[in-house]
């Protein structure tokens, strides 16, 4: 006989009320004390701190202090903010477990005209007005114990996917004495944005995101165009869209990478972030230097790509608007050299009217390739890049080639000077001799627009503060590859984290074959309809002299033009209507397997299970 104890457990009330408890037991507990700890199953593990996050955090042997003002009591009725705010708070504290001794994580909530948020604006935050005219904080502060100092004004829903990276950076850049020299070389308007110096005296300058990233990682010594010395004790040399230079200014070059000077060079057969207005290529080349290096440059040349062609707008609005233009490619991770420690942590690249790279004749060099085109890709002439191509008539013209072609790579070895003359010339300085061969390391790119932030980032602004939601890689490709040929690479591993955009690379695929099928029929409906209504012009402009009456033949004749546009025009929209028609039935196949097909499997797998259950029970009975 039971006992009344065990009766009243074995209500099914009395276990629902247990059970209720001890999950609220268990969600107090780990709220409090397991906050740090988490489980991610994203497919690029946005939520897991990287090995290189725990080595620099691991590192700090001088106390950090890092005080986190959430208003956490005006978040409560906005759940999404509130939500964010906790994963900070939650990502904060892991960086604070994995260095307790040094890292001193202070967690403020700044109720409305307290000491705590005048504090918060002393310190430069910024902060949302609400309505009752109370302010809402969501930023960070951070100190070193050797003056140095930084702020995140206000952590924003929009850089969610890049907050490891955004406080990693906060950090790393606490302590900025050991800060590696960067010389930069270029004619592309990187400190004033597209508008040049102009738009700085009319107060509208923007600089490129990519050149203020540069300022905060290194140090950033410009070389002016005429320069006749190179900057002193520069780590790296950056030559991104030189002008032209002379032989004397390419002299210095030559003996700065054969020295082992640590070079990257990014070369442009067609600058798209130059004057938009130019009628010819605007080119930029290193003269002799390139091949002495054991790499060649075709000139005039630009290479199109159908597999990786953007999809862009080209005027009006609809579906037709939009065209794959095989001048800018998206190039994916497919394409990037994975087993590269720089390339391989980047997953999206964004390049415009890029040249290719092909190994010298003779090269003594290692010609390691990092970004590749597709196999169903041309080279076309670069004036075809200029002003406003049609995407249909690149696409027609495209005959592939069934090579892929090398946008970016690294080049190591020996190598001769380019200047063998001035290497034996006389009166070369003995306390500086001219370098005839040297060891050299540099990485070449045969595009210079990816610095064009246009291509590769979003900008909105918030607070008065811009905030920079990059779309591709373009930016932790340039870092990081600065960064490791100078010897630094704490933020390599987390730059290219977080651009989750994932192309869906086989409807992608269907929709070009769809493409591809009706484009020259459209094309030949066009030129037709083009002639029809020329000819109706021509007969309406034969009217005999001093009347405006047409003869019954030319009347006639009329006609059967008119009647023949109208099946022309008819035909056309026919074969706009079968293209959309065959996108459009695709779309709603996904739809269908994503809304219906998955529950159905998923129900299935139930009934499946719960057949199989009852029937081994039926067997236990038996």
């Amino acid at each position: 006989m039971s006992t009344p104890s065990k009766n009243m457990f074995a209500r099914p009330g009395m276990q629902m009320l247990l059970g209720a408890l001890l999950f609220l037991s268990l969600t107090i507990i780990s709220d409090r004390y397991f906050r740090a700890m988490q489980l991610d199953l994203t497919g690029d593990g946005l939520y897991t701190l990287s090995e290189g996050t725990n080595a620099l955090v691991e590192s700090f042997d001088e106390p950090i202090t890092l005080n986190y003002y959430f208003s956490r009591t005006l978040a409560a009725p906005y759940p999404q903010l509130l939500s964010y705010g906790k994963r900070v708070e939650d990502m904060l504290r892991a960086f604070a477990a994995m260095n307790p001794d040094n890292v001193h994580l202070s967690i403020i909530d700044p109720e409305p005209f307290s000491e705590a948020e005048d504090d918060a604006v002393a310190a430069g935050l910024k902060g949302i007005p609400l309505g009752d005219g109370s302010t809402l904080y969501l930023g960070l502060t951070a100190t070193n114990s050797t003056d140095g100092s930084g702020e995140i004004a206000f952590f924003t829903e929009d850089r969610e996917k890049f907050l490891e990276y955004d406080l990693v950076k906060l950090l790393a850049g606490l302590d900025r004495s050991g800060q590696k020299i960067l010389g930069l070389l270029t004619q592309l308007p990187m400190q004033f944005g597209p508008g040049g110096q102009q738009a700085m005296m009319q107060g509208r300058a923007q600089p490129y995101v990519l050149y203020e990233q540069l300022g905060e990682a290194f140090q950033v010594n410009e070389i002016a165009p005429d320069f006749t010395t190179l900057p002193e004790n520069i780590d790296v040399l950056m030559i991104a869209h030189p002008p032209a230079l002379n032989e004397d200014q390419l002299f210095l070059i030559d003996q700065f990478v054969l020295s082992g000077g640590r070079t990257l060079v990014f070369l442009d057969p067609h600058s798209e972030a130059m004057d938009p207005r130019a009628t010819s290529p605007n080119a930029s080349t290193l003269g002799p230097l390139l091949n002495a290096w054991g790499v060649s440059m075709p000139e005039g040349k630009v290479v199109g790509d159908a597999s990786l062609a953007q999809r862009v707008q080209m005027g009006g609005y609809g579906p037709d608007a939009v065209k794959d233009y095989v001048f800018w490619l998206a190039i994916s991770d497919g394409f990037l050299a994975s087993d590269d420690v720089v390339s391989g942590s980047v997953n999206t690249l964004n390049l415009a009217s890029a040249g290719v790279l092909e190994p010298a004749e003779g090269a003594t060099t290692r010609f390691q390739p990092l970004v590749r085109t597709s196999a169903v890709a041309m080279l076309y002439d670069a004036s075809r890049a200029v002003g406003v191509p049609d995407p249909d008539s690149l696409l027609r013209d495209l005959e592939p080639t069934g090579q892929d072609y090398v946008l970016s790579v690294r080049v190591q070895g020996m190598a001769e000077t380019a200047f063998p003359e001035r290497v034996a010339a006389d009166g070369v300085p003995s306390a500086n001799p001219a370098i005839k061969q040297g060891d050299i390391n540099i990485v070449i790119t045969a595009d210079s627009d990816l610095f064009d932030d246009r291509f590769w980032v979003q900008l909105q602004e918030l607070l008065g503060q811009r905030i920079v939601v990059p779309l591709a890689g373009n930016g932790g490709f340039v870092l990081n590859m600065a960064d490791h040929i100078s010897g630094t690479e704490a933020l390599i591993d987390l730059r290219g984290r977080g651009i989750s955009k994932r192309p869906f690379e086989v409807v992608d695929d269907i929709r070009r074959e769809a493409e591809a099928k009706y484009l020259a029929e459209e094309e030949r409906l066009q030129q037709q309809l083009q002639v029809t209504e020329d000819r109706i012009s021509q007969l309406e402009a034969q009217k005999p002299e001093g009347t405006d009456v047409l003869s019954s033949d030319q009347e006639a004749e009329i006609d059967r033009f008119r009647d023949e546009l109208l099946e022309t025009r008819k035909a056309l929209r026919e074969v706009k209507r079968a293209l959309r028609s065959e996108i459009d039935s695709l779309g709603n196949w996904l739809v269908a397997i994503n809304v219906a097909l998955m529950p159905l499997l998923i129900i299935a797998f139930a009934l499946v299970r719960m057949l199989l259950r009852r029937k081994r029970m039926e067997n236990r009975l038996a």
